[in-house]
């Protein structure tokens, strides 16, 4: 099975909280609803890879301390693999047919866990296994870690409307929203549809620019458009969006960074889980998240 190169530690303290998550969630529903009859346990990964990794990291992009992005992968799929107690049911989405191939390699590695390969878009099949599953006696985990902003909204309204899955969201706020937020405000319409798709309102044109009097030495002044947006209000934009579809979200969410302590990504937690218990649930999981 090949490896393919991503990432830093970054990506190092990212894997660590999801692998440390479904840990404690595993724990915890293992005998709920009641030790008779538990409940039916998944998890999703929608973005998997090949299921390897090589630590070393690749030659990075000069000015931003970035690693080259066709050059990374995921590792969840093993470290969930290997989490005790095990869920009844793993589910690894790649829509690539060569990795999906290798990720079927897993199956024979792990005889003992129940692995399903799905080679489809993520967004796809995530709808697909939200709308064909028995969320009365399932409950879930989805690891959304995408490459950039592949995610789109009504896959995340699929999720929330099952009130059954917790999902961990990779949003990409330094490494895909900013970069497509040029700083004039004139955007290619295609970034224009990208970011509505991903951010499922069109109201972040407003949100993230603003018109302002520029003096001109011919007409006095003249408006135009600034681009007015950072880290902070790209993680309170998104947070709200979630707060829109879920019942609890955690706040605030884990920063990944580089080591200029740039934030790249935003590692989001939500869960469609309407009980009284997972609401007061996440206060605390921020600040578990913040020290792992």
């Amino acid at each position: 099975m090949s490896a393919l190169a991503f990432g830093g530690s970054w990506t190092e303290r990212k894997l660590s909280v999801v692998r440390e998550y479904l840990k404690l969630y595993a724990t915890a529903l293992k005998k709920q609803p009641s030790p008779e009859k538990p409940f039916t346990r998944i998890y999703i990964d929608a973005f998997a890879g090949t299921g390897d990794r090589k630590v070393k990291r690749l030659e990075s992009q000069p000015l931003l301390d970035l690693p080259d992005l066709d050059a990374m992968a995921k590792s969840s799929t093993r470290l969930a693999l290997d989490v005790e107690p095990a869920f009844h049911r793993y589910i690894f989405i790649e829509r690539v047919t060569k990795r999906a191939g290798e990720l079927d390699a897993l199956k024979s590695q792990y005889l003992n866990r129940n692995i399903d390969v799905v080679n489809k878009d993520a967004n796809d099949a995530i709808k697909e296994l939200c709308r064909t599953t028995n969320w009365r006696v399932t409950r879930g985990v989805v690891f959304l870690d995408p490459y950039g902003l592949q995610v789109s909204w009504d896959t995340l309204i699929a999720i929330s409307q099952t009130r059954a899955i917790d999902v961990w969201i990779l949003f990409p706020s330094g490494m895909g929203l900013n970069r497509l937020l040029t700083k004039d405000g004139n955007i290619p319409q295609e970034w224009q549809d990208t970011l509505d798709r991903a951010l499922g309102k069109t109201e972040w044109r407003s949100v993230f620019y603003r018109n302002e009097e520029v003096p001109d030495l011919f007409e006095g002044s003249r408006r135009t458009t600034v681009k007015d947006a950072g880290a902070d209000k790209f993680e309170s934009f998104y947070l709200n969006q979630l707060r829109s579809i879920f019942p609890t979200v955690m706040d605030p969410s884990v920063h990944l960074t580089n080591s200029k302590e740039q934030t790249m990504y935003l590692l989001c937690f939500a869960s469609a889980n309407p009980s009284r218990k997972v609401k007061e649930l996440a206060p605390k999981l921020a600040r578990w998240a913040a020290k792992v």
